[in-house]
């Protein structure tokens, strides 16, 4: 069963409780710590990004294309459309030879209220490069080109390079090809259900060096280093996986997903960590990794100020005054498996 992770409250009363799970594994496989259900079931969303990207590095996209790192954090990020990412999207477009018209990922406002308020100010609509997914694709479509599949159908989830990224999931979190689940993702493309200890080994995987002798060492490389030193192209001004990296990148590489999943990778350690909020409300995600991460050891106390208003942010009022705030509900509650 899901456990308690995180409160809200109002005043001195808790006003309402997200449940979730939460898995830390290392890359042999051993859970060395629970809460919750770590068989719990769920798709792995936006965290599955950096999993993908190495499916797509493997094709040799950087070097066919002369990809910098900036480029590489795009096709793994949920950008929020700032203005930096749509010239890099626009740059890996022209570096590709691609149209915009390719893109299959859908269309939506920037996640970034600066951004779409720009766009109106302008008088312009947003395109598919504001889409958060759309490095994603332009990856996959730039694998897809060198491997001389049909470019029509990339998304699908039997058409272009997915059968092969379906492979490299199911190597990286230890789940048989055809026992991951399927679904379809907001921008289209597959998305991959498991239990909550895979996605975690999966991170665990990514992080470790020697994982299956070095045989993904080239994009395992790739992709640490792109997040850790571009966390901005991950997410965005003022979200949470952008936060964390740009103050911790240095021991750790994160990427939250929709429906409160989130997935992290401790540099040098090869373990994996995978929460998922039961309710779906991403309100919790931070206070629930964070918390984590502070009882593992990996953020000192004396550090937890950087990520305050991530960690336990305050309700306000309509006068910004503060009400309430969210916080952690488990401290200390670690269940030791090793």
């Amino acid at each position: 069963m899901s456990v308690k992770l995180v409160e809200v409250t109002r005043g001195e009363v808790v006003e309402s409780i997200h449940r979730g799970d939460i898995a830390v594994v290392r890359h042999d496989g051993n859970v060395l710590y629970q809460l919750g259900n770590v068989d719990y079931l769920t798709f792995m969303r936006s965290s599955s990004k950096p999993i993908q990207a190495i499916a797509v590095l493997e094709y040799g996209i950087v070097e066919k294309y002369g990809l910098d790192l900036p480029e590489v954090a795009m096709i793994m990020s949920s950008h929020s459309g700032e203005k930096v990412h749509i010239d890099l999207l626009n740059e890996i477009i022209r570096k590709v030879g691609i149209d915009i018209n390719t893109l299959q990922c859908g269309i939506h406002p920037p996640v970034s209220a600066d951004a779409a308020q720009e766009l109106i100010s302008k008088g312009q609509t947003p395109s598919s490069l504001h889409c958060n997914c759309s490095g994603k694709h332009l990856g996959q479509i730039a694998a897809v080109k060198i491997k001389g599949s049909p470019l029509e159908n990339y998304d699908q989830i039997h058409g272009g390079i997915q059968p092969g990224i379906q492979d490299i999931i199911s190597t990286f979190s230890g789940v048989e090809a055809e026992q991951i689940k399927l679904g379809i993702d907001g921008c289209g493309i597959p998305v991959y259900g498991m239990p909550l200890k895979n996605m975690a080994l999966a991170y665990a995987n990514l992080c470790n060096e020697n994982f299956m002798n070095g045989r993904y060492g080239k994009s395992q490389n790739y992709v640490l280093s792109a997040m850790s030193n571009h966390p901005e192209l991950m997410a965005g001004k003022g979200r949470l996986d952008t936060e964390l990296m740009r103050h911790f990148g240095d021991r750790l590489v994160s990427k939250s997903g929709d429906e409160g999943v989130c997935c992290a990778g401790l540099k040098g350690k090869g373990l994996g960590i995978a929460l998922k909020i039961e309710d779906g409300h991403t309100r919790a995600v931070g206070p629930a990794i964070i918390e984590v991460l502070k009882q593992l050891g990996v953020i000192k106390e004396e550090e937890m100020a950087l990520l305050k208003d991530f960690w336990n942010p305050s309700i306000k009022n309509h006068k910004e005054e503060k009400v309430g705030e969210i916080r952690a509900a488990f401290p200390g509650s670690f269940e030791h498996l090793a």
